[in-house]
């Protein structure tokens, strides 16, 4: 992804947060990248966490995802050359309604919704 449309994503984002909007824009439907902007601001939301906080996002591709999510896991970032991990967890950004969920990755489908704005 380039920087501009990164920038703009991370825009739209904010714009979420910022508004109390309960979903987000119409294009997390067909965009990986929108769905990882709305994860975004929805779990360092609920968490009560910067945006920045989180470093990056990492799609699962579409034909490994369930039909009508996006599959996603965020990472934070880190300060310290540690080893382990930086997952924050697994999220899937609902198509059809925006909503973001804790994903299951043993049973491979949704857990409870994110509450946040």
């Amino acid at each position: 992804m380039d920087r501009t449309k990164g920038f703009s994503l991370l825009l739209a984002g904010l714009a979420i947060a910022a508004s109390g909007c309960a979903r987000p824009p119409l294009d997390v439907a067909t965009s990986a990248e929108a769905a990882c902007t709305v994860a975004t601001a929805r779990v360092t939301a609920a968490r009560g966490l910067p945006l920045g906080h989180v470093a990056s996002c990492d799609p699962v591709r579409a034909e490994d995802s369930p039909p009508g999510y996006h599959v996603l896991g965020l990472r934070a970032v880190r300060n310290q050359d540690l080893c382990g991990s930086a997952l924050m967890g697994w999220f899937a950004v609902e198509k059809a309604t925006g909503a973001v969920f804790e994903w299951d990755v043993v049973e491979w489908r949704p857990g409870p919704e994110v509450d946040g704005p």
